[in-house]
């Protein structure tokens, strides 16, 4: 056994008391005192064990302590997601921890009523913030970073000498020589001026710093990548399954570069289906512990900015051996299917194969030609016939079991040549997307199961449960939009039939998007716990390894109980870091998530900055003391300040989620349509401005 299991496992034992180094090195039966020694340093640098006063060791749990990332909101609070606590950290207790530290956290006892723990943090075990972007400005003698990312709430001391020319109001990246701690300032100095924050592609390229987002690749992973070639050779296919003769496709985006997915589908006389979903076998030309793969992990995934894509593989990958292009033979690891008339899978074989892609079909066309039942194809007409009936039908099974379908739009800007944005498109979840979707559901919880019932080490995706006192908090203010609650809010049923209510109402996209921020994040983990947003007992994410590291690592267990690999000292270890690979992906996806909303946002503070002036018809997403929040039909979303409410003095009424005018009685209430007129677009600060029109 490894040495450093050897030594976690003495001390996760109930018999175990705090022990010295020399006790540890007797106890696991290592003479080698120097090795123990630095394991001990090791576990102790990342925070798995705590050396005490005496020079023992212990783990942290034991001793109320610990250990988790960070996050920080806008407020200057934070929470740290550790093992299965939430734990709560106020402004004062941070003790000059920021925005995605590492740190070890020690409990204070106090609950509150969403069941959060209250921590102190007691030490920064690995800063996330090396670089910070940030606008400098200078007051007096003394130039200041103030930091882009406002989950970031301390600025930054730039000693004079230290400015590298940069003029206030640029926007600039800063390395810290100090960090924040009581009441000392961080102090770092500029290494690059980035330029104007008024410019939009500046923001981008600030954007790409802030989340630490890498744009090259390491010559090692570039010199693999050279040795792959670029078709599939007949000593790959050999032992794999041939689907090369069944009619395959692919759906995706129109503006899609890399397919992940294709689909098979046939359809018997008694009403039973064989679905077949082919992924890209990415793994067999990414192996573990190679430098491609080192790349891949610390990406996480690929990263869709608003105007390029920073993968997470190279492109000659990415868009060409992996990828599902049509009309050319790929490598695929392949799940067929049986599945009856009520959607049940009756039996099912997960495969290495072989795929030849008759068609590359676009989302926008398979929705035009089942909207105008026209298809130029017979064989794609027949395919998306009987996609749609088996969609239809484990869509019903799903929304049965208590899933939840959430209306959601994802705002698309449309670039020139040269980055100037020239409209929004908004996409909206559509037939075409359902075939997939349900598609790939179905087939990330057969292979989930699969693993499940193998007990064979894996990356799981899981959502946990909503908090009930937030739901309750929701439940106030859908009792004020008169929408009928009965029972538990927290029941699947009842959060159906919210949505099912809010389908037909003009603030059907802001409930929506209201009770979707009330749920949980989903996250990846190592252990099986059931998926609260599909109500899937046993769920994986097994279907896009070109751009989500989590799908890679799941082909490689996969094929490890297919192929019993499990004595491969690669997989082995694979095994043993699951629970570190999944926190790192589990961040990265929120890292990439923010940076590409952030990007789009840009992009439209750009587009709406020539439209100051025009009035637009908006919905009220959010009401505070200082004003409301709209919501164009564009996406784009701007504030009405009070004091630009000039017609009365508002008082808010934060029980009924409104303003009210004291001496007129009008009411700006949340969920309302109103007329607003564009006045303001800050780009530095990504911010809009409206009053009422």
């Amino acid at each position: 056994m490894d040495l450093k299991i050897k030594i976690i496992n003495l001390m996760r034992d109930k018999r175990y008391r705090p022990l010295t180094l020399f006790g540890l090195a007797e106890a696991s039966e290592e003479q080698d005192f120097a090795l123990v020694q630095k394991i001990l340093n090791q576990f102790e640098d990342e925070g798995k064990v705590v050396r005490t006063k005496k020079d023992k060791y212990d783990l942290p749990e034991r001793l109320n302590l610990f250990t988790g990332r960070l996050r920080t909101n806008r407020r200057g609070y934070g929470f740290i997601l550790a093992d299965e606590h939430e734990i709560f950290v106020s402004r004062t207790d941070m003790n000059g921890a920021l925005n995605n530290d590492k740190v070890m956290v020690h409990l204070l006892g106090r609950r509150f009523k969403d069941g959060n723990i209250e921590g102190k943090i007691v030490k920064v075990l690995k800063r996330a913030n090396h670089a910070i972007v940030g606008k400098f400005v200078v007051k007096g003698k003394t130039g200041y970073v103030f930091p882009s990312d406002k989950k970031i709430f301390c600025k930054i001391v730039i000693p004079p000498k230290s400015t590298l020319g940069a003029k206030t109001g640029q926007l600039v990246v800063c390395e810290i020589d100090r960090w924040p701690m009581n009441k000392m300032p961080a102090r770092g100095r500029i290494v690059e001026v980035l330029g104007d924050a008024s410019d939009s592609n500046i923001e981008i390229e600030a954007i790409i710093r802030e989340h630490n987002l890498p744009l090259d690749f390491s010559s090692d992973a570039n010199k693999e990548c050279e040795l792959i070639s670029d078709t599939v050779s007949a000593d790959k296919i050999f032992g794999r399954k041939d689907y090369r003769d069944i009619f395959t496709v692919t759906i995706d985006g129109l503006d899609a570069k890399d397919f992940d997915d294709a689909i098979s589908i046939s359809k018997d006389k008694k009403g039973n289906f064989n679905l077949i979903v082919h992924i890209a076998d990415v793994s067999h030309y990414v192996d573990l512990d190679t430098a491609l793969d080192a790349e891949a992990r610390q990406r996480g995934n690929s990263v869709y900015l608003v105007d390029r894509v920073i993968p997470m593989l190279p492109e000659k990958l990415s868009n060409g051996i992996c990828s599902l292009n049509p009309q050319v033979e790929r490598l695929s690891f392949s799940v067929e299917m049986s599945i009856d008339s009520s959607g049940e899978v009756k039996n099912f074989e997960i495969a290495e194969s072989v795929i030849r892609s008759d068609a590359r079909l676009t989302y926008e066309e398979v929705d035009e030609q089942i909207k105008n039942g026209a298809f130029e194809d017979k064989k794609v007409e027949k395919l998306i016939g009987d996609l749609r009936e088996l969609s239809d039908i484990l869509e019903a099974k799903r929304l049965k079991r208590g899933s939840l379908n959430f209306e959601t739009i994802e705002p698309k800007v449309l670039l020139d040549g040269n980055s100037k944005p020239l409209d929004i498109i908004v996409r909206k979840r559509t037939v075409a997307t359902e075939l997939i979707e349900e598609a790939m559901i179905l087939t990330n919880e057969v292979v989930a199961g699969f693993m499940y019932h193998q007990e064979a080490p894996m990356v799981y995706r899981i959502h946990d449960e909503p908090d009930y006192e937030v739901l309750m908090q929701l439940a106030e203010l859908l009792k004020e939009l008169s929408y009928p609650l009965k029972g538990k809010i927290n029941h699947p049923k009842n959060l159906q039939k919210i949505l099912a209510f809010a389908h037909e109402r003009p603030e059907k996209l802001l409930i929506n998007s209201l009770l979707l921020r009330s749920m949980k994040q989903a996250k990846y983990y190592p252990e099986c716990i059931p998926h609260f947003g599909l109500a899937s007992p046993c769920y994986t994410h097994f279907t896009s390894p070109i751009r989500r590291y989590s799908d890679l690592v799941v082909h490689h267990l996969v094929k490890t109980i297919l192929k019993s690999r499990f004595k491969e000292k690669k997989v082995d270890r694979l095994a043993t870091e699951l629970y570190g690979i999944c926190e790192h992906i589990s961040i990265s996806e929120r890292e990439a998530e923010d940076a590409e909303r952030e990007s789009v946002n840009v992009k439209i503070c750009e587009l709406m900055k020539e439209q100051i002036g025009e009035v637009f018809m908006g919905t009220i997403t959010g009401v505070t003391e200082f004003g409301f929040f709209v919501q164009l039909d564009n996406s784009a979303e701007g504030l009405v300040h009070v004091k630009f409410l000039n017609d009365d003095f508002y008082v808010y009424d934060a029980e009924h989620f409104l303003l009210r005018g004291e001496r007129l009685g009008k009411i700006y209430r949340l969920g309302e349509k109103v007329m607003v007129k564009l006045t303001k677009v800050d780009m530095g600060e990504r911010r809009m401005d409206f009053m009422v029109a």
